[in-house]
């Protein structure tokens, strides 16, 4: 197949994918189509890392010279720099891939421009705009924060190809403030989906260096996979890259930039800035993995490299944002200072491979942990073989657990390759809709678990937390772990559940934006109102949540949408930060919202859904002839299913807080009883007595700080 073919091919599939994505969205077909580009897009450059968090919102108004257009932004909350992103977006279907020339660049980017200007104008954009509207939140965001903005880089998202690709100079300031343009063109969009790489290439041209490149000592290793030479990067150099490409450069880096919070960034600060020739000397350097270099005859003679191409810092993340750090905050003098890098080339096809492997053991300086290497962890590992494994119950289909980003489109175009009834057998058996990647398994799980802010707070982040909560709660795992059947498929009823909450969320007229954020906060509400009762194997079986939960979401997504709304204005804070913190969570949690006789009765009983070994009757000692009498309501089931949720490890904490005068006596004596109970795999069921005293300590407990 030709490159043409591909593209159109997969054109055709982002179409299908926009179509799906626009479905209960409102207004012109061909606004609400680019609305659903935009987020597709977004979301890829978020997984990517060159987005954090982005918020989709189309704002367009003037005409000619006047016209602004912007259709979203993202404000990385560890960096000062503002992204904004416009779309340009031809509707289909097509016969052909639209061309983009360089004037529709110029339009859009300028458009782009002139949004910012009046989004930083005091009595500019935000004044203009109704407070109720989403437009006016991304208007106000920007200019409360236009003093911190250090560089701004703007985005073309587009379906269409760009005609030239020559380079064109472009502003080095915008509003006074150094910008940066990147056009996301259909190839490149196809680049990024279907390279199976979990970052975006970044080539670096060093041409414009001192001397023309680096020197360097090059180790040829004809019968391996990789090269490796060696080299010294002026500091300066450094800190310059990593403001132009900030954490796109690091994205294959097993820890991420700890700011200057621990004792090794502490000290690469106060070096850069009081001893910066002695810098060398005290840092261990980095480690730099590129797809492959350039090499040419520098101005002083000297053979050296002139390119690096798919360049990734894999160790000395924190070295290099200090460095860019401690020039932008500090003005430090980084002419003195130099940086010994070790350079392996590695060819694309081990990359994915060979690359993990060499940031684990280049990481060396601290302690690197098994849920650093997140794709090589064993429990992600595990959850791909069952998946590969595992029929939908009727038999017709599987789900597909994408690893490794980009393994579906992957795994999709290989099996094309061999034939077409093979890549539509492969769509048969992994329907798209059934595909799901390591960073949504985090945001169902979390949503579940009730950490609705968390995820809130953007899928890089809320992956994080994640691998922490699974660290914590499986420090361990065993060679050749998997989940058992009926764990995996809890795994997918949830996603199913969140999925399905989604869609309810973006079919409602009613919520204009952030919609997202609802429907985490109401897939997480239905988990906490429940007590994660909800009948997962249910879900399963039938592959949808069934007519009770689906109205119940959409009797509560509205609600849940203007709750944010007036607790942001109340606040007096912007949005953006409230939808991330946990005050927003508590008021939402104490909602009088209702899940509806329906659905509670379709809930599983507390032990039931602990997976309890023998479920035990709750019987009154007073009065054991008449038990079979005395029925658990749904405020005890709520009740025990949330003390049975602290594992044995929390109820000594209890104890031990409860006996330094937090608690009665008694209460701990219980608590006591319970910890035991709970040690035990709860073989003897807690009572509704023991559940209904102990949820207010556990309540109280929980404000005070404890469990976190």
């Amino acid at each position: 197949m030709s490159d043409s073919d591909k593209q159109l091919t997969f054109l055709h599939e982002v179409e299908s994918d926009v179509v799906e994505e626009s479905k209960g969205l409102f207004g012109a077909p061909g606004e609400f189509r680019e609305v659903a580009f935009t987020q597709i897009l977004s979301e890829e450059l978020e997984a990517a890392g060159v987005l954090e968090s982005p918020v989709v919102c189309r704002f367009e108004s003037g005409k000619a010279a006047s016209a602004v257009k912007c259709n979203g932004y993202s404000i990385p909350e560890e960096d000062s720099r503002l992204d904004l992103f416009v779309t340009l977006y031809e509707p289909g279907p097509h016969a052909e891939i639209p061309a983009l020339n360089a004037s529709d660049v110029d339009v859009a980017f300028n458009r782009l421009e002139r949004f910012l200007g009046k989004a930083l104008t005091l009595d500019g954009l935000s004044s203009e705009l109704d407070v109720s509207m989403p437009e006016w939140h991304m208007a106000k965001r920007i200019q409360d924060l236009a003093g911190d903005f250090d560089r701004v880089n703007f985005h073309l998202l587009t379906n269409s190809r760009l005609a030239v690709r020559r380079a064109k100079e472009r502003k080095q300031t915008v509003h006074k403030i150094p910008a940066y343009y990147e056009i996301w063109d259909l190839e490149r969009f196809r680049r990024l989906r279907e390279s199976g790489a979990g970052y975006e290439s970044v080539d670096v041209d060093l041409r414009s260096q001192l001397h023309g490149g680096l020197a360097c000592v090059l180790l040829e290793q004809p019968e391996k996979d990789w090269r490796t030479c060696v080299a010294i990067f002026p500091g300066a150099m450094l800190a310059n890259l990593y403001d132009e490409h900030g954490s796109r450069l690091l994205e294959l880096n097993v820890r991420s930039y700890l700011q200057a919070r621990g004792k090794v960034n502490k000290g690469i600060l106060e070096t850069l800035r009081d001893r910066p020739a002695d810098f060398m000397a005290y840092n261990n350097g980095i480690t730099i993995v590129a797809e492959d270099l350039e090499f040419g005859y520098l101005d002083n003679g000297v053979y050296g490299i002139v390119e690096l191409k798919g360049m990734q810092i894999v160790n000395g993340g924190q070295t290099t944002a200090s460095m860019h750090r401690a020039l932008k905050e500090y003005e430090a003098d980084l002419s003195n200072v130099f940086v010994q890098a070790k350079i392996v080339v590695v060819s694309s096809g081990r990359f994915n491979e060979v690359v993990p492997l060499i940031s684990r053991f280049a990481n060396s300086q601290n302690k690197v942990t098994e849920p650093d290497l997140a794709a090589n962890h064993p429990f992600h590992v595990g959850i791909e073989r069952i998946a590969q494994r595992e029929w939908s119950p009727d038999q017709s289909s599987k789900w597909f657990y994408e690893r490794s980003r980009g393994s579906y489109q992957t795994t999709r175009s290989r099996e094309g390759r061999r034939s077409s009834a093979k890549k539509a057998e492969f769509d048969k058996r992994f329907p798209k809709s059934q595909c799901f990647d390591k960073e949504d398994l985090a945001r169902f799980e979390c949503c579940w678990l009730g950490h609705a802010a968390q995820v809130n707070k953007g899928r890089q982040k809320c992956f994080a937390f994640f691998m922490t909560l699974l660290k914590t709660e499986r420090p361990e795992f065993p060679e050749g772990w998997e989940p058992d059947v009926s764990e995996f498929k809890g795994y997918i009823a949830k996603a199913i559940l969140y999925r399905r909450v989604q869609a309810i969320v973006r079919q409602n007229e009613a919520i204009t934006a952030y919609r997202i954020n609802v429907a985490n906060f109401v897939a997480a509400l239905m988990a906490e109102k429940s007590v994660r009762r909800i009948d997962l194997d249910k879900i399963w079986q039938l592959q949808d949540i069934g007519p009770a939960l689906a109205s119940t979401a959409a009797q509560w997504a509205p609600v849940i949408f203007k709750e944010l709304l007036l607790f942001a204005q109340k606040q007096s804070a912007h949005i953006d930060n409230v939808l991330k913190g946990e005050p927003l969570w508590e008021h939402i949690k104490s909602l009088d919202l209702e899940l509806g006789a329906e659905v509670e009765k379709g809930l599983l009983s507390a032990s039931t859904a602990r997976r309890v070994v023998e479920e035990q009757p709750v019987v009154s000692k007073k009065n054991k002839k008449d038990s079979n009498k005395e029925k658990l309501t749904q405020q005890d089931q709520n009740n025990i299913a949330l003390c049975m949720e602290l594992p044995a490890r929390n109820w000594l904490e209890l104890v031990q807080w409860g006996g330094q005068g937090n608690l009665e006596p008694w209460m701990c004596n219980i608590a006591s009883t319970v910890a035991g109970q709970a040690a035990n795999g709860w073989k003897k069921a807690i009572t509704k007595n023991q559940a209904k005293y102990l949820v207010e300590a556990i309540k109280t407990a929980k404000k005070a700080g404890l469990f976190s």
